[in-house]
């Protein structure tokens, strides 16, 4: 479970409870690590509550901004962080994001196993993720990633329709990087937010059951 831009681990267990009710009866077990880096409302454009932000003394994230081109980057110490969490708590059967963790996740399921450096004994192919408000990361340096290899993996690609935070436009982008007939796109009546109402969860938890084992 990745945690959006300035969250933490414990802070999104904390607002996924709903989210957790309806799938741990399937025999869902679920990790939520902290991003590495911390950072400051200063670094963060966005209001810090339209992120649905942790507490003020515990923001994280997982890309970095990158001030002389005026962009970001997704940097060593995440990817370094991410491969030894499941060198440690793995392997997974499938890797869940909100927001900026969606959006690494996309990025790391172009060739997730190559791009954390890690064996297919160390980490057997993900069976599925789930991306919520998940965009497809903007800086040409990442570009020929997503079209050289699509992403493969079973994927659902959620939607707010009440989001202002990510456009909708930025979350169809990362879903035209699948392979064709992977990617599940669905919306939620909400904003920036993982649903957590047991109907939303249900229609998750279907599409799950429907994926080949």
């Amino acid at each position: 479970m990745l945690h959006g831009l300035a969250q933490s681990g414990p802070y999104f267990e904390s607002k996924t409870k709903g989210f957790r009710r309806v799938l741990e009866p399937l025999g869902y077990e679920f990790y939520y690590p902290t991003a590495p880096t911390k950072c400051s409302p200063a670094d963060i454009s966005t209001d810090i509550d339209d992120l649905g932000a942790s507490s003020a003394d515990d923001y994280h994230t997982w890309i970095v901004p990158d001030p002389v081109n005026n962009e970001y980057r997704l940097p060593d110490i995440t990817r370094t962080f991410l491969r030894e969490y499941i060198l440690e708590h793995g392997p997974f059967d499938g890797i869940i994001g909100f927001s900026q963790g969606a959006a690494v996740a996309g990025y790391l399921l172009t060739d997730f196993n190559h791009l954390l450096d890690l064996t297919e004994e160390q980490q057997p192919t993900l069976k599925f993720c789930i991306l919520f408000m998940g965009f497809r990361f903007k800086p040409d340096v990442y570009q020929e990633q997503y079209i050289k290899h699509p992403i493969t993996v079973p994927s659902m690609h959620v939607a707010g329709q009440l989001d202002t935070v990510v456009d909708v436009a930025k979350i169809h982008d990362l879903h035209a990087a699948c392979a064709e007939g992977t990617g599940t796109y669905l919306e939620h009546s909400g904003g920036h937010f993982v649903p957590n109402s047991k109907g939303f969860v249900t229609k998750v938890a279907e599409w799950l059951q429907s994926l080949p084992e």
